[in-house]
């Protein structure tokens, strides 16, 4: 899956039930792997709805992910269930590991902070560390990866549209 067609996507979802319906697995009959997981699943299963639509508001509208340290750990405690739950959601209900997810929602952090001006007063080292990269090299490669133009040539293109 693309990186824009995932940012137009979560541009298009966001006043519908989920933002990043493309990232996730809604099936609930997913092969489980183990039997530790096939006892989870009865447990996460009830109110994975509403846990996908947490985590979606931890990473989009709270910010989570500008924590340079956040961990699945952290996600657990703020929606108030174990990190086992995480785990299992992530492991058989995504498309994308969380390191994936979490970088991706960066890069699409960093592009709203362009899109709405940020650069103007702040450097792109600022915006790296503001979104939640350690530093610009990680954050370079990272928006390169995923989108396809490094941030400079994506701030070029933007100008002239």
């Amino acid at each position: 899956m693309g990186f824009n067609a995932l940012y137009k996507k979560i541009e298009l979802q966001k006043n519908k039930t989920f933002s990043l319906l493309e990232v996730w697995i809604l099936n609930h009959d997913v092969e489980i792997n183990n039997k530790q997981d096939e006892l989870l699943k009865e447990k996460i299963v009830p109110d994975l709805l509403n846990n996908l639509k947490e985590i979606e508001n931890l990473v989009l509208f709270k910010k989570c992910f500008r924590n340079q340290k956040i961990t699945q750990k952290e996600i657990a405690e703020n929606l108030n269930i174990p990190k086992s739950h995480v785990n299992f959601i992530f492991k058989y209900h995504s498309k994308i590991s969380f390191n994936e997810f979490k970088k991706i929602i960066r890069v699409y952090d960093a592009i709203n902070l362009i899109e709405s001006g940020y650069l103007k007063l702040n450097t792109l080292n600022a915006l790296a560390e503001k979104v939640g990269f350690s530093s610009y090299n990680p954050f370079f490669t990272s928006f390169k990866e995923i989108t396809g133009l490094n941030p400079h040539q994506y701030i070029k293109e933007l100008q002239f549209k």
